[in-house]
């Protein structure tokens, strides 16, 4: 009998990647590889500032959050925790780094640094914004 169950997210992850990674083995004869997490936090006389995470798998790294408080904008911090970002995939052996803004929040910032829009979608998370994907090869 075939039935649908809840499954604790980290179990259901671990038997997904479990089952992709054997594809990918059948498919491309390319065996998988375990995930490299980073993260790194910035703090000033014990006060959190911000921080940056990112994960690494096979030839890509994607930094899932890079963010700071206000008054820790403009101070160079985010170049800094970004190029810690593209240390780690550069050491990793990463070929190709990804990330995600929304259009009021980081696009320019990344695309000075080499970053290139490679797709877009309107009014999300919500209507009258826009989430952009970026990409850098390294």
């Amino acid at each position: 009998m075939v039935e649908f169950k809840q499954l604790a997210l980290s179990e259901n992850e671990a038997k997904l990647i479990e089952l992709l990674s054997e594809h990918q083995l059948e498919e491309k004869q390319i065996p998988s590889e375990s995930n490299s997490d980073f993260s790194l936090a910035l703090y000033d006389d014990g006060h959190y500032l911000g921080g940056v995470t990112a994960n690494k798998w096979m030839n890509i790294t994607h930094i899932s959050l890079l963010a700071l408080v206000n008054s820790a904008r403009g101070k160079g911090y985010g170049t800094q925790l970004l190029k810690k970002a593209e240390a780690f995939a550069a050491k990793k052996g990463a070929a190709i780094i990804t990330i995600h803004t929304q259009d009021y929040q980081a696009k320019t910032f990344y695309e000075q640094f080499g970053y290139s829009v490679f797709g877009k979608l309107d009014d999300v998370p919500f209507e009258g914004t826009t989430k952009f994907y970026l990409m850098k090869k390294i």
